[in-house]
């Protein structure tokens, strides 16, 4: 059951991102469906892995930043339409919220490791981008590279 909640939320989360970032009507279901395989293969790999969160996230993000690209060729868009959704069901905004109440209450070493943690999740995030990016650069755009017949 959880495992259908967090596809259903996820899915929802990055589709109505679309909407609010006024991407193309014909791009909301693949902005949807982006940002549920990224979350969701995060989740099932750290599951399988017994991974902790910072690996969950940067493959999570990984996995987001390739299909993001491979959706900007299957639709000849920029990745950025797809990528900015699908990042939402990422970003720590929970954890934010516990370190801002933790300051407010007076609990300062609680609050340093929320941050911390808070902190290390969003580099994660950017870092598993960043791979993927590289990636697309390598064996996306450049694939004639890898497949042009060689003169012997």
């Amino acid at each position: 059951m959880e495992w259908i909640l967090n596809l259903v939320f996820s899915f929802a989360a990055s589709y109505f991102f679309a909407v609010v970032f006024d991407a193309p009507k014909k791009l909301f279901l693949p902005a949807g469906i982006v940002g549920a395989s990224g979350w969701m293969m995060g989740q099932t790999i750290g599951n399988i892995f017994d991974l902790p969160l910072v690996m969950v996230i940067f493959i999570g993000s990984f996995t987001l930043g390739i299909m993001s690209h491979i959706m900007a060729r299957v639709y000849k868009e920029p990745s950025t339409i797809f990528l900015t959704p699908g990042i939402i069901p990422f970003v720590p905004g929970g954890l934010a919220y516990d370190a801002t109440s933790s300051i407010i209450l007076s609990e300062y070493s609680s609050a340093v490791n929320i941050i911390m943690e808070v902190i290390i999740s969003a580099g994660s995030i950017a870092v598993g981008i960043l791979f993927a990016e590289q990636f697309a650069l390598l064996f996306i755009k450049n694939r004639r590279l890898f497949f042009m017949k060689k003169n012997n």
